[in-house]
């Protein structure tokens, strides 16, 4: 009787509660989840998600977004009157930091196209990364990742980085570091990249600065402040710069094992290694970028992109097996507890902004770096290394990078090739897919009887004196030929002079050529070997072909399959270029066959 009594009571209390007023419930309560694309706000709770903080793996499923930063996370969905981005329980990631880059162009769009946030620029122009400082601390809509960078770097005269056509300034003596590295933070540098071969270096590809020209610069970045960074490609130069006190090495190398020596002193002082692996794959195997982007290549990949994969270094021929011993070196560096920092060296050969950092991280885990470690390595490593403040973590007051993803990045890297959502500052980023490359068809493009008219694009002198270089050109139109006079001279790394043709009217789109075969062309001159270069878009390394000219017409066709490495469905400009010494030749009926 008396559970009777009790079960009797309870049910008229349950009706007495139900017959009270109901309080209203909040919008926040009540209000439907949204999709990423539909929220206008960079305020916003995100959740249900599965949370890697850069760091670790967490607990908490909610994260709590205000006015573009990370305001607080949460196990529990919170009582908040923000908007709700439903997160679907997918795994939610910081953005990625690239480590290594040299911006140029539209470089930082490109990077952030594939959840690349921030970018380290380990020598660029100094003009450009101090008109992008103030957005790092911005919290406003915008395309474009973050850039940090080296601005200028330490090299010696005719050193590393003075091959590029641009007048930079070189050091000779140790006297001269400390006024050298003010001279490069006025510029705004935001740390110092040193360029270093040692003398005991199998190879020195370009001149050095040497060690105490080395130790002298190092001190003075520490004396002032900052961090010095070292660019190494071998044993030797790696020891000696690391002995000299150096934050890190930009590169790891091929030339030999990694010694216990310098193990054991990165780790025990805790300095950190930029591997670059993917740009030393491009040097040795070259197959990667096929497997993983070329066969299948995601929609934000742009035809300038697709070209900068395919490119490959000109150098001497180095046997395939010494990728094996710089992966067995990144794999003892990992395991010796250094802190490994994933960077593209993008756009050289073999990369592209953005999509090489996943390529990297790629790379780095089948070398045998732990998956942890690797996801540690384009997020917290760059920011603990080189104290970034804003990006690197989703934590409480850092910056609202977010990538997010439909798979578990700890089963498939890969799946950071398509991610379901980015955010820049709290804003949803929608990558723009590229522009289409413009179809040219077969036929004439310029008979130059109406001055310099073309059927596509255009016509214009061109020489390596835009480089610095010492050659000059000139063109004009005479009796319904086009004249070309100039003079090719040595001074700049790649002499040229001639006419270049730039096939559509975006050189960054380029052409489409994969209906051509050939292309066919009228030519008489100076008697000597002549050049003809192809671009690819978004690539300022051709590929060319050899042809010898006289004194009388003839009629010259180049085969697109001569042009091995051109990437024929984005063809940008061709040049042709005068041998060495004065020249002058008359061009005439150029046609696409």
């Amino acid at each position: 009787m008396k559970s009777l009594a009790f079960t009797i009571l309870a049910a008229l209390l349950v009706m007495f509660f139900l017959l009270l007023p109901q309080p209203e419930v909040s919008p926040a309560n009540t209000r439907t989840a949204a999709t990423a694309a539909e929220l206008t706000e960079n305020s916003f709770i995100l959740g249900p998600v599965r949370l890697f903080d850069g760091e670790r793996w967490r607990d908490e499923r909610f994260v709590e977004i205000r006015d573009g930063r990370v305001q607080q996370l949460y196990l529990d969905k919170p009582d908040s009157a923000l908007p709700l981005i439903a997160g679907n329980n997918q795994w939610l990631l910081p953005g990625l930091i690239d480590s290594h880059v040299h911006v140029w162009g539209d470089a930082l769009e490109q990077a952030l196209n594939f959840g690349v946030t921030t970018v380290l620029d380990m020598f660029g122009d100094q003009q450009f990364l101090a008109a992008h400082k103030a957005s790092r601390s911005s919290t406003a809509q915008t395309n474009q990742a973050d850039i940090y960078g080296a601005g200028t770097l330490v090299t010696a005269p005719k050193g590393h980085g003075t091959q590029y056509g641009r007048a930079i300034p070189v050091i000779e003596r140790p006297e001269q570091a400390t006024e050298f590295v003010a001279a490069r933070l006025a510029e705004g540098s935001d740390f110092i990249k040193i360029v270093y071969t040692s003398a005991k270096a199998l190879r020195r590809f370009r001149p050095s600065i040497d060690l105490a020209t080395l130790q002298a610069v190092i001190e003075a970045a520490k004396e002032q402040g900052v961090l010095a960074v070292v660019h190494i490609a071998d044993l030797p130069s790696a020891e000696e710069a690391l002995a000299a006190g150096a934050d890190g090495l930009v590169h790891s190398f091929f030339s030999e094992p990694v010694s216990d020596q310098l193990l054991k002193l990165m780790a025990n002082e805790q300095r950190f290694i930029i591997p670059t692996m993917i740009v030393m794959e491009g040097m040795l195997t070259g197959s990667i970028n096929e497997e993983l982007l070329l066969n299948a290549p995601p929609a934000a990949l742009t035809s300038a992109a697709i070209s900068s994969l395919n490119e490959r270094f000109n150098h001497s021929p180095i046997p395939s097996d010494r990728y094996q011993l710089l992966a067995n070196n990144t794999r003892q560096m990992a395991d010796a507890g250094i802190l490994l920092l994933a960077g593209s060296d993008a756009p050289n050969p073999n990369t592209a902004h953005g999509v090489s950092l996943i390529v990297e991280m790629v790379l780095l885990q089948r070398a045998g770096v732990p998956v942890l470690q690797v996801l540690q390595s384009a997020t917290s490593a760059p920011a603990q290394a080189f104290g970034l403040k804003e990006a690197g973590y989703l934590r409480p007051g850092y910056k609202a990078d977010m990538v997010l993803l439909g798979n578990d990045p700890m089963a498939d890297l890969t799946t950071l090739l398509a991610p379901a959502a980015i955010w820049k500052n709290g804003w949803h980023h929608r990558p723009s897919l590229p522009a289409k490359s413009t179809g040219l068809s077969r036929g004439l493009i310029a008979d130059f009887s109406a001055d310099l008219v073309a059927r596509s694009g255009g016509f214009a002198a061109s020489s390596d004196s835009m480089m610095q270089g010492e050659s000059s050109a000139a063109i004009r139109v005479q009796q319904g030929v086009l004249l070309v006079e100039g003079v090719t001279r040595p001074g700049f790394a790649y002499p040229w002079a001639g006419v270049a043709w730039q096939t559509g009217s975006s050189i960054e789109s380029g052409s489409d050529f994969s209906d051509i075969a050939s292309i066919q062309f009228k030519i008489r001159g100076t008697a000597g070997e002549y050049r003809l270069d192809a671009f690819s878009a978004g690539s300022f390394m051709p590929v060319s072909h050899r042809f010898t000219v006289s004194a009388d017409w003839q009629t010259i066709e180049v085969p697109l399959s001569a042009f091995n490495g051109l990437n024929t469905e984005a063809v940008s400009m061709l040049l042709w270029n005068g041998p060495q010494g004065e020249f002058s030749f008359e061009l005439d009926d150029i046609t696409l066959e």
